[in-house]
């Protein structure tokens, strides 16, 4: 296995772990800042332990090895996660949903500029078609509901472009899972000086427990693992696998049946991130210097 095909079964195995999120908030009462939380603060738990089962006595050094790249990391994840959040209380969830999209391009344009990393023809069209499919399934009618306010959704697409490009620089062989750890320790830290922790249920502390384990924290372990191994534009492209699966969760969980708009448009996501890795696959086909060395800062 190669490493690109390695990285990208992490990212797309992050995103499976990203998408569970919706169908878990719909069994929470909490608000949210509440449930972020007590999701960091599982996350900086579960990971934590996990930080130091893996380097033992060096866990000290593993944080110091990452550089100014591990803070910066958290604090674009954090940051990503805080606008969600607002982003959430101030526009409709299709506005932020499509919003989020822009992710893959931003990344791109990002790293060419940072990094170096070319863009080609075929991942901006897959970018294209995997935006017009988020569009397709939120409708034009919900996407602006939001207002000017949902332009807040994009400060999610920003922070987790940095931190794709942040860690995309960093020197082969630099574990970046500690700084899963300290986007944890910075999100449980805003959000617990402005929601009110203390007064969550225990069922939906469980809930948490499960997300900041499972879903936030097992899949930024995954995420920060693979996209050191692809191209920044490429990993970008392949979160967009969360969108998809979602909606199946909610079905399967909560028997939210998808509607025509959602099956139309997560088909064309699913059909454009498969054809791009049928093209990135073909025999005979190399990666360019720029993807697989970038320029460092």
């Amino acid at each position: 296995m190669t490493p690109a095909t390695r990285g990208a079964l992490l990212v797309a195995a992050a995103a499976t772990c990203w998408s569970t999120g919706g169908v878990a908030v719909r069994f929470m009462d909490a608000g949210p800042w509440e449930a972020a939380f007590w999701r960091s603060v599982f996350l900086a738990l579960a990971v934590g332990a996990y930080v130091v089962w893996r380097h033992r006595g060096g866990t000290a050094t593993a944080f110091r090895a990452m550089g100014w790249r591990g803070p910066a990391s958290g604090v674009a994840v954090a940051g990503s996660s805080l606008f969600y959040f607002v982003a959430l209380a101030e526009a409709s969830v299709a506005t932020v949903l499509v919003l989020m999209s822009t992710t893959p391009l931003l990344t791109a344009l990002l790293a060419r500029v940072v990094l170096g990393e070319r863009i080609g023809a075929a991942t901006l069209l897959a970018i294209l078609a995997t935006m017009a499919g988020i569009a397709i399934m939120v409708g034009p009618v919900d996407l602006l509901a939001g207002g000017w306010r949902g332009l807040l959704g994009l400060g999610v697409s920003l922070f987790g472009a940095i931190n794709i490009v942040v860690v995309r620089g960093t020197r082969p062989g630099t574990d970046m899972v500690p700084a899963v750890v300290l986007s944890g320790l910075v999100l449980a830290g805003v959000a617990g000086f402005v929601g009110a922790p203390w007064e969550v249920s225990g069922r939906d502390i469980a809930i948490c427990a499960f997300m900041g384990t499972v879903q936030v924290g097992l899949g930024l372990t995954l995420f920060v693992q693979g996209i050191a191994l692809l191209p920044a534009a490429r990993a970008g492209l392949l979160t967009l696998t969360e969108t998809v699966l979602a909606p199946l969760w909610a079905w399967l969980g909560v028997g939210e049946v998808p509607d025509r708009r959602t099956l139309t448009g997560g088909g064309l996501i699913l059909a454009a991130l498969a054809a791009y890795a049928l093209w990135q696959g073909r025999p005979g086909r190399r990666p360019g210097l720029a993807a697989a060395a970038p320029r460092k800062l």
